[in-house]
Parts: structure tokens; sequence; C-alpha cells
């Protein structure tokens, strides 16, 4: 078995102000294939879904503290998915699925595509039922949150990113081994942009 992938600890002391990161916020599709390193990584998924306190609550909300939306992460070598917990990747299937992530050509070669799934099987035991069409509004928000955390943390660092729902659903749910209670929300490329000005 291929041992997960621990990531590093956040850097909590960089980074501009939160106003600067919103006057730089932007969407950007001209992005270079190079890898993103291990602490971009790492920081951007602990922005997206996170652990940030000591009783286990997360950077992004979620109804009844539930997190019924887990970050799959696509990667040249494979995909994995985020366990916010242990801060790590587990992987999930082996090879090159970035053509699975999106229709869009430059989703095939930047170096990491985040995907959104909805997990309904983890909204089964609430403390007030609720129809189904309900708890897929609030997994909505949820993905939205956390792909806004994403955005602000990649104007901060100065990476591109792109928010897309242009995915093959079906053939990518398949290839990561989706369950039933389980569906593709939306998705967002990130990368190096292609002129300079990223920090390493």
């Amino acid at each position: 078995m291929i041992n997960p992938i621990k990531l590093n600890s956040p850097k909590l002391d960089k980074g501009i102000s939160i106003m600067q990161a919103l006057k730089n916020r932007k969407s950007e599709r001209e992005l270079s294939d190079k890898k993103l390193s291990l602490q971009h990584l790492s920081e951007l998924l602990w922005a997206a879904n996170g652990v940030n306190r000591e009783d286990g609550k997360r950077t992004a909300p979620s109804a009844s503290n539930k997190h019924p939306v887990d970050v799959y992460v696509v990667l040249q070598e494979g995909v994995y998915l985020y366990e916010p917990v242990k801060h790590q990747l587990l992987l999930i299937v082996e090879g090159d699925f970035r053509k699975l992530a999106g229709m869009q050509n430059y989703v095939h070669t930047a170096p990491v595509n985040l995907i959104y799934v909805a997990d309904l099987d983890k909204l089964k035991d609430l403390p007030t039922p609720a129809p189904t069409d309900e708890k897929l509004k609030w997994t909505y928000i949820e993905a939205g949150h956390q792909a806004e955390n994403v955005y602000l943390y990649c104007a901060s660092e100065g990476l591109g990113v792109r928010t897309r729902t242009l995915i093959n659903k079906e053939k990518l749910g398949n290839a990561i081994k989706l369950r039933s209670e389980q569906t593709v929300i939306s998705a967002q490329t990130v990368g190096y942009p292609q002129t300079a000005g990223y920090h390493e």
C-alpha cells in the first residue's frame, strides 16, 4: 500500500492583507505546467478545508459541522483525497487523469485540479431531517466557501486559479471511484501564472 503524502504545516505569518487579496482576486487560465511546491500545495488545501481550531472546525463553514464536501486533488501522478484532520493526501488512483478533470485545454496541463465532491451520506444523521434538494444546497454553499478560500490564498501567493463546472462528471466519478451518494459539484484549476511574479 502506498503511504499517504504528509503535507507541510501552513505558514501563518506570511501573506498580504485580506483587503489586498480581495483587490488581487481574479480568474486565470494562462498557467504554467510547473508543479506546485509542496508548501504551496499544502497551504492551498489547508485554505480550502483545513482544520484551523483546536475543536476540529475548519477554514470553511459547514452545515451542522458535518463537512459533506470532500476535496479531491488531481495531479499528474494520480488522484488523491485530502484528509483535513491528518492534513495529508490519500491516493485514490494512480495515473494522469487531468483530461477528465475538465473540458478546457488548460486543465489538461495545469499542475493541480481540485475537485469538490458532495457526499450526502454524511448528512443522513441530522438533528432535523431535510429533503435531498435542501442538502444539496448546503453542499453547493460549502463548496463555494472552499473555492473562495482558495481564490484568496492564490491572490495572496501570486498563484493562478480558475473555478469551473464543465466536467465529464460521470467519467471522472468512475475514475475516482465515487459511490452513488457522491456527486461532483465543481472544480478549480491552480498553477503558477505563465508570467513571473509568484512567490516560492
